[in-house]
């Protein structure tokens, strides 16, 4: 009987050094696999619509967590996406992705705005003449910006004969101002998304008007800069009485603009001003 009590005792201890192995080892597996999930939690990335999962890739400058979306480092030069991850605003990150086509129209709502918002249906065109947050990175070119005369997707600023002579890439349907402020092909696009208004340069910085371009108001005093730069600045002090500080240039584009010396702009601007608005 003794006998038989001390096999069963054997027997149960060694079945409690066997559940103790299997346990232990099942306890590194677990740990194991528990490290294993974590880390990859930990990892950001994207998923196959282009969202952020777990903060998003880490940018470039090594920074982690920005939650930016494939399609806005797609189309916005950002150091918070990854290392290569812009492509340009006529590429699309995905099927669904917007960009603009060759012609600067948007597809699929056009490209992700600086401000991550998408679906905006802005031209490449506008952004070259407004700032806009909801335009890609680096697209504002300037108020009076034209397709580049090379025949790039790129837009330049209208400067001398690019912008004066059609042969030149100014071509015909390309609106802009010209070194003077005069309308060329009716002029750039308004901040309503407006074209063909002819305003002026002197009359956009003059007036609060939505078929100017975005930022062009200065203020109702505005004139010419004195340093002959090709911007508007508040007539204040010396700069607006003496003549001789730059004031009498400004003054004499007013008249000209006014005046019965070119009749058809004095009666143009006030309505294409009114038809903007609408």
């Amino acid at each position: 009987m003794k006998r038989i009590w001390a096999a069963l005792a054997a027997v149960f201890t060694l079945c409690l050094v066997v559940a103790g192995c299997s346990g232990s080892g099942d306890s590194t597996h677990s740990t194991s696999s528990s490290s294993s999930v974590s880390n990859v939690a930990k990892t950001g990335t994207w998923d196959k619509e282009g969202k952020p999962v777990n903060g998003g890739p880490a940018g470039a400058d090594g920074s982690s967590g920005n939650n930016l979306t494939k399609d806005y480092c797609a189309h916005n030069i950002d150091p918070k996406c990854p290392r290569g991850s812009y492509l340009g605003a006529h590429v699309a990150a995905h099927e669904r992705s917007g960009s603009w086509d060759a012609n600067g129209n948007p597809v699929n709502g056009g490209p992700t705005g600086a401000d991550g918002s998408t679906g905006n249906n802005l031209t490449q065109e506008y952004c070259a003449r407004n700032e806009d947050p909801a335009c890609p990175k680096g697209s504002y070119v300037g108020p009076n910006a034209i397709r580049n005369p090379d025949g790039s997707h790129s837009f330049v600023k209208c400067e001398g004969t690019v912008c004066t002579n059609p042969n030149h890439g100014g071509g015909e349907g390309t609106g802009a101002w010209d070194a003077n402020g005069k309308p060329v092909n009716g002029g750039p696009t308004g901040a309503d998304g407006s074209t063909g208004n002819n305003l002026t340069h002197e009359y956009c910085a003059q007036n609060e008007d939505p078929a100017c371009p975005h930022g062009t108001y200065v203020g109702p005093n505005a004139i010419k800069s004195p340093d002959g730069a090709n911007r508007y600045v508040p007539c204040e002090g010396t700069v607006c009485t003496n003549p001789n500080h730059g004031a009498g240039a400004a003054s004499d584009d007013h008249s000209d603009g006014d005046s019965g010396d070119d009749p058809d702009h004095a009666d143009k601007a006030p309505r294409s001003a009114e038809a903007g608005g609408n």
